[in-house]
């Protein structure tokens, strides 16, 4: 055995034992020589291989013509993923490197050709593109799915409004009744006696007395009557601003303690037969520049919220609301002595539909809304401390950066 036999047998042993595949080829592209690992990778044997045509088993010739210009250009080929057509009939992307062998002269007499098997990474990546398609295509459907939500919660808002706006219409029919009422019978007690001096008085029997007491009554009824009226008036106004603050949502200045009476008047007709008591404790002389309506919306679905939940038909209580500066801050206490709510609950009264009375009055929403509008329409926040029997307390805090909060001078 000559000393360059040697070395040559030593470098196939080599690449024999080489974890990658290699083969070599001539300058017509036969192959003269394949390691095992690349036996493996298309599925043929050593002995099938050689003296084939390296064409025999590509599945893009574009590639291969390219990588030859390239060989016979600078000596080597840069990396590239090609595919090998497998002895099963299969495909396999690989990963190559192409270096020229030379003699002395630098022409070149083989090519030599070393493979990766790719295809485990390019599945990987066929699938991580199709999983980023997937996800593109989730992430949209949860867009349309997020709009299609904010859509409803405006709907279920405009919902909640015009049953607002219902229930106001419904207490002024109330309240408007009683004072019109006693007008109307004061005016038809004028009227009456009205009739009755005219005929004393043509039939020339109208006697002092008469007069005197013609008087007197009339005197009466007209208090009565510009009484009620008054208060009629000062009704409709009351009613007419809430009724404006609650579709309109421009801010105005309101004094707090002042609205909140409005409020509780307008939906006196819910507890006109309920043993509870509304208290209004807010500070005097604390006006603000807030968006009424959302303000409005809250106290009501507050004070619904205590009558479905925290009180049975007949029972009696108390629900107290109170109001006071903190520095810049206004904070709103909103209390009531029902039943209050198990521990259990009380991390998901504000999440949207939940209810425990589902089927019997609760719709789930009065809280969700009271929250969304303390913390989206007003910038606040709001806390709830409860624990059964032992009623409910909330906290607004509405900060005077969003609401241009200043309170005044008491008078």
């Amino acid at each position: 055995m000559t000393k360059g036999t040697h070395k040559l047998d030593y470098a196939t042993q080599i690449l024999d034992n080489s974890p990658d595949g290699i083969f070599t080829i001539s300058t017509d592209l036969e192959i003269r020589y394949a390691n095992p690992a690349f036996c493996k990778i298309v599925g043929y044997s050593a002995e099938e291989l050689i003296g084939t045509q390296i064409t025999t088993y590509l599945a893009d010739l574009r590639i291969l013509d390219a990588c030859m210009r390239e060989v016979a250009a600078s000596g080597k080929c840069r990396d590239q993923e090609t595919i090998f057509k497998r002895k099963d009939g299969t495909e396999v992307h690989i990963s190559k490197n192409v270096q020229a062998i030379t003699n002395a002269g630098r022409d070149i007499n083989e090519i030599l050709v070393s493979v990766r098997d790719m295809t485990d990474l390019h599945r990987l990546n066929k699938d991580l593109e199709r999983f980023q398609q997937q996800l593109v295509e989730h992430t949209q459907q949860l867009e349309t799915t997020l709009e299609n939500l904010r859509m409803t919660q405006r709907q279920l808002l405009e919902s909640e409004r015009l049953a607002s706006l219902g229930a106001l219409v419904a207490g002024i029919a109330h309240e408007m009744n009683t004072p019109l009422g006693v007008s109307v019978t004061s005016a038809t007690s004028i009227q009456d006696r009205v009739a009755n001096l005219r005929d004393a008085f043509t039939n020339n029997t109208l006697k002092r007395t008469e007069m005197e007491d013609f008087l007197s009554h009339a005197d009466q009824a007209c208090t009565i009557l510009c009484n009620n009226l008054r208060r009629a008036s000062d009704m409709m106004n009351g009613f007419k601003e809430v009724a404006v603050d609650q579709n309109v949502d421009e801010p105005r200045k309101i004094n707090l303690r002042r609205y909140c009476d409005e409020i509780l008047t307008n939906l006196g007709p819910k507890f006109k037969h309920r043993r509870i008591g509304v208290r209004n404790h807010c500070d005097e002389g604390i006006d603000l520049h807030i968006n009424p309506g959302a303000l409005y919306q809250i106290l009501s679905n507050l004070l619904v919220n205590s009558l479905v939940h925290g009180y049975a038909k007949d029972e009696p209580g108390t629900i107290t609301i109170g109001a006071h500066l903190e520095k810049d801050t206004v904070v709103l206490d909103y209390r009531d002595d029902g039943k209050g709510i198990a521990e259990e609950h009380l991390n998901r009264v504000f999440e949207p539909f939940f209810t425990t009375r589902r089927g019997q009055g609760g719709s789930g929403l009065g809280l969700s809304i009271v929250y969304n509008l303390t913390t989206s329409t007003l910038g606040g926040s709001i806390d709830i401390e409860s624990a059964p029997g032992e009623g409910v307390h909330f906290r607004l805090m509405l900060p005077t950066a969003k609401s241009d909060l200043y309170a005044t001078e008491a008078p």
